[in-house]
C-alpha cells in the first residue's frame, strides 16, 4: 500500500534526465485543488497526449519551453486549459504559431522559452485565468511553487492529476557546484532550485512555470532525472520579461 501511494505521488511531479533535457513531471508533490493554478496549461500532441506544461499569459499566448515545441507543428499542437485531470474533457486550443526566444541555444538550453499563440481566443472562467509575470530578480532563499502533470518517478508515465511541489531557489554559483560538469549550462538567465532527494521536476514538467505569490518567476527548462537531490534549472522570467511583453 505504501509503495502504491508513493508511486501516485511521484506521478504528479516532473522528470529531469541525467543529461540536461526538457522537464516533464513532478516528483514528491501534492495533488492540486480546483482553482489552485488557473493559468496551468497542458500542452498536447494531435493524439491528445500531454508532453509539456505551459502557462497562460493572456487570451492568445501560452509561455512554454522551446524544447517542448521542437519538431512539432503549431497547427497540430493543443493548449488544453481548465482541468486538473488529463483524462477529463477540457477546452483545447490549437496553435497559430510558435515563437522561440531569439537567443535560445539548443546546446546549452539558455533562454529555453517559447510563446505558443492560439488560433482562437482562450475563454476565461473561474478556473481559467492568465498569470502575471514577475519582472524582478528572484534572490536565493525564495520558495516557489511548481505545478505539473509530469512523471512522479523516473521512467513512469504522466500523472493524471495535476500536482505541485514547493521548491527552494539557490544561487547560481552553488547550483553550478552541485551540477558539476553540467554546471557550465547554468547561465545568468538561469535560476536553480534545490530540494531534498525525492522532490523535484520529472519527465514532461518542462515548460511549466515556477510561481511565487501567484506570479510566474521561472520556466522549467532542464533537470537531472529525477528528483535525485540535484538542482532543477529554470529560465528566469526577469531575463525574458521585456521580450515576452513586446510580443503579447
Amino acid at each position: 500500500m505504501f509503495r502504491f501511494a508513493f508511486v501516485l505521488i511521484c506521478l504528479a511531479v516532473g522528470v529531469i534526465n541525467a543529461v540536461p533535457t526538457p522537464d516533464k513531471r513532478i516528483v514528491g508533490g501534492i495533488p492540486a485543488e480546483s482553482g489552485d493554478a488557473p493559468w496551468m496549461v497542458s500542452m498536447r500532441n494531435s493524439f491528445n497526449i500531454h508532453f509539456c506544461g505551459g502557462t497562460l499569459l493572456n487570451s492568445r499566448f501560452v509561455l512554454t519551453a522551446a524544447t517542448c515545441m521542437q519538431g512539432r507543428l503549431s497547427s497540430t499542437t493543443m493548449a488544453v486549459v481548465g482541468s486538473r485531470f488529463l483524462n477529463t474533457v477540457a477546452a483545447p486550443y490549437y496553435g497559430l504559431q510558435t515563437i522561440n526566444h531569439p537567443q535560445f541555444n539548443q546546446n546549452s538550453l539558455e533562454f529555453n522559452v517559447a510563446l505558443f499563440q492560439t488560433i482562437q481566443n482562450v475563454v476565461f472562467t473561474s478556473i481559467v485565468q492568465p498569470i502575471q509575470l514577475n519582472s524582478e530578480f528572484i534572490m536565493a532563499g525564495s520558495r516557489g511553487r511548481m505545478f505539473g502533470w509530469g512523471a512522479i518517478e523516473d521512467g513512469s508515465g504522466n500523472s493524471n492529476a495535476l500536482n505541485f511541489v514547493n521548491l527552494n531557489v539557490i544561487d547560481n554559483d552553488n547550483c553550478r557546484g552541485f551540477l558539476g560538469a553540467d554546471g557550465s549550462r547554468v547561465a545568468t538567465s538561469s535560476m536553480c532550485t534545490l530540494n531534498r532527494e525525492g522532490q523535484g521536476l520529472c519527465t514532461n514538467d518542462a515548460g511549466g512555470a515556477l510561481t511565487l505569490d501567484n506570479r510566474a518567476i521561472g520556466v522549467a527548462s532542464w533537470k537531472i532525472p529525477c528528483a535525485t537531490g540535484r538542482p532543477d534549472v529554470f529560465v528566469r522570467i526577469s531575463a525574458i520579461h521585456d521580450w515576452v511583453v513586446s510580443i503579447i
